[in-house]
């Protein structure tokens, strides 16, 4: 019916006739298509890293210089959103919502925030919620200036439940698999169930239905965008997906005919592999010679709870003061050097996914300033609180006044760092009711 699904056809049949291939082969071809898959879907939708940053974020998990945090979230969330889809076919596991909601959780992540447009045409921040189906519209606007309308939120969930039986359907009918998945593709982007990552959900579940039935994956590069864009619209307009389907079973060839050269023993490597290994090999090197600190973990279990234990204390003097401010600074410093500013001077703390999961050190600073002490509007307090941590050492500072090393701690116990935060306000009680604040 479909010219290009016969050559996919006969390309697959001459690969099946090389099974089983050796494992060696397997992992190569494997490995290849993972990063490349990785950085072509999440490139698609506009992620910044280049192929050879995705490379290292997702074999070693090293960030990339002055890159936004939440590219390389995206890169993780959609390597183990590749890894979970690997599970459920070894698995035997059926296609259905709730492996697409949880897909879905895997993929983004974590919950953000994002900048949208109001009805009324007002900027806002939406929340981006990951695992639920949307529950506002999420309408684009074209370059032509026209409103294209996905799926309303509240008919989603039978839209879903639709998409679904007819997938089932034809599984029964023993539709063409690469029909089969790219129709699956083209519906579930009409439908865009969630706020955001739709685009690459489609793919990815395009892709595990084509895997599933032996197929190899459908790799739509960036430098295709245009195209694969052209013919979801084209799609749109004239209510026929045979030039979609033509494109994905196109789109195919890549994969297949990578896998064919890897079984015959011809190598699969293009010619600027050899940068992007060089690359990485100095970016091995460089993380094997430094252990890291697991920052969120750090942040969430030690740096944070100390800090809101000692303003918890503080602010039971606000009523003396006539105010009472801290500022917090956090730098971290990654295992190639980058120094990472989180925040500085800020009277808020940065949210948990701008943090870097990994890192060689975390820097942390607290000031917290006590004016205006009984009305005398003169005289103020200023308590510092620093904090250094890595792998093997932690190391907490508190001063008052500017006078350095009042007290020092050496650990991460969070009651001895209670400890540390009451004595420190004891002496600066003491303080006060000795000789007054420092003057300004």
């Amino acid at each position: 019916m479909i010219s290009a699904l016969e050559t996919i056809d006969r390309l697959k049949k001459e690969l099946d006739g090389l099974r089983p291939l050796p494992h060696s082969v397997v992992a190569e071809v494997n490995q290849k298509l993972r990063l490349e898959a990785n950085y072509h879907s999440n490139a698609i939708e506009g992620n910044s890293l280049t192929l050879g940053e995705t490379r290292n974020l997702i074999l070693h998990g090293l960030t990339a210089r002055g890159k936004p945090m939440r590219d390389h979230l995206d890169i993780q969330g959609h390597d183990a959103a590749v890894k979970a889809i690997e599970d459920s076919i070894t698995n035997d596991h059926g296609l259905t919502e709730v492996f697409i909601r949880n897909l879905h959780r895997k993929l983004l992540k974590e919950s953000y925030d994002t900048d949208a447009v109001a009805p009324d045409g007002r900027r806002v921040k939406r929340t981006i919620s990951i695992g639920e189906y949307k529950t506002v519209p999420n309408n684009v606007i074209t370059a032509t200036g026209e409103t294209y309308y996905f799926t309303p939120p509240e008919q989603v969930k039978p839209a879903m439940s639709d998409l679904i039986g007819w997938y089932r359907a034809k599984e029964r009918e023993n539709e063409h698999p690469v029909i089969i998945a790219a129709v699956f593709h083209y519906r579930f982007v009409r439908i865009h169930p969630f706020d955001d990552g739709n685009g690459r959900m489609a793919r990815l579940l395009m892709n595990m239905i084509l895997i599933k039935h032996g197929y190899t994956v459908a790799l739509i590069r960036l430098e295709d965008r245009g195209q694969y864009l052209g013919k979801l619209e084209q799609a749109d307009k004239t209510e026929d997906l045979t030039e979609f389907i033509n494109y994905i079973a196109a789109c195919c060839e890549y994969s297949l005919k990578l896998h064919l050269k890897a079984a015959r023993g011809e190598s699969i490597e293009d010619s600027a592999d050899i940068d992007r290994e060089i690359e990485l090999f100095k970016h091995s090197l460089m993380n094997a010679s430094a252990e890291t600190l697991l920052a969120r973990e750090y942040t969430a279990s030690v740096l944070r709870p100390a800090h809101n234990y000692f303003q918890s204390k503080i602010s039971q003097l606000s009523d003396v003061f006539g105010r009472v401010r801290t500022l917090i600074s956090i730098f971290t410093t990654a295992v190639d050097g980058q120094v990472l500013n989180l925040c500085e001077d800020s009277p808020s703390w940065p949210s948990e996914s701008a943090m870097p999961v990994n890192v060689r050190s975390i820097s942390f600073k607290s000031s917290t300033y006590l004016t205006t002490f009984q009305g005398r509007h003169h005289a103020h307090v200023l308590i510092q609180v620093r904090n250094t941590a890595d792998a093997h050492h932690c190391k907490w500072t508190f001063s008052i006044g500017g006078q350095g090393g009042l007290l020092e701690y050496d650990g991460r116990d969070l009651e001895e760092l209670k400890k540390r935060s009451n004595e420190v306000i004891r002496r600066m009680m003491k303080r006060l009711g000795k000789a007054g604040p420092d003057p300004a």
